[in-house]
């Protein structure tokens, strides 16, 4: 009788594993494609500029990378007012980010420069939600933002001053101290 007491209380310890084994792979998902496992953020609203598309595409950067400054260009568009990001922002960006800065290190001092011949702002979303907005630095058209950057995806607007205007732009990443005629203006190659 004891003998059999004792394989009880093994099948039972067995059975309880068991089902909180199946209890992990439930909160986990399936598996099958498109079932996401639930997760904390699936119960909020969710956030018009939470994603991870952007309209021209990503920009990779690493700590050293080459050459420096990285340039790229592109057309802001104005649809949708900044405020929507961040109270203080001014001016209008596109409904997507411009671009997406993804760092797989970390940036203590990065430096972010618009140029274009319209006056454009410059909008950036960090991973985690901290914003940061400039559109002027020391009394140009030309907007510049300068701080740390966690490793992750940032997203970035180039925007402009007017709903249903555009602006043809150059956006540069340094990680050094550069002047802003480093970066060329978009008409001028």
């Amino acid at each position: 009788m004891i003998a059999s007491g004792r394989s009880w209380a093994g099948a039972g310890g067995l059975v309880a594993s068991l089902l909180a084994i199946a209890a992990c792979t439930e909160a986990l998902g399936s598996g099958e494609p498109g079932d996401a496992p639930r997760t904390p953020a699936d119960s909020k609203t969710a956030d018009l500029f939470d994603d991870s598309s952007s309209r021209l595409g990503p920009v990779p950067l690493h700590a050293g990378f080459s050459p420096d400054p990285r340039v790229v260009s592109g057309t802001a568009v104005g649809e949708v007012r900044a405020s929507s990001i961040h109270r203080k922002c001014k001016g209008w960006i596109s409904e997507t980010p411009d671009y997406l800065l993804d760092t797989d290190t970390a940036f203590y001092n990065l430096h972010v420069l618009g140029r274009s011949r319209s006056d454009i702002l410059l909008v950036l979303r960090k991973p985690g939600g901290h914003v940061l907005c400039n559109d002027n630095r020391n009394g140009t058209k030309d907007p510049m933002l300068r701080s740390d950057f966690p490793i992750g995806t940032t997203q970035v607007w180039i925007g402009v001053q007017e709903k249903g205007a555009t602006a043809d732009y150059r956006l540069g990443f340094s990680e050094v101290k550069w002047q802003s005629s480093s970066i060329p203006l978009p008409d001028t190659d």
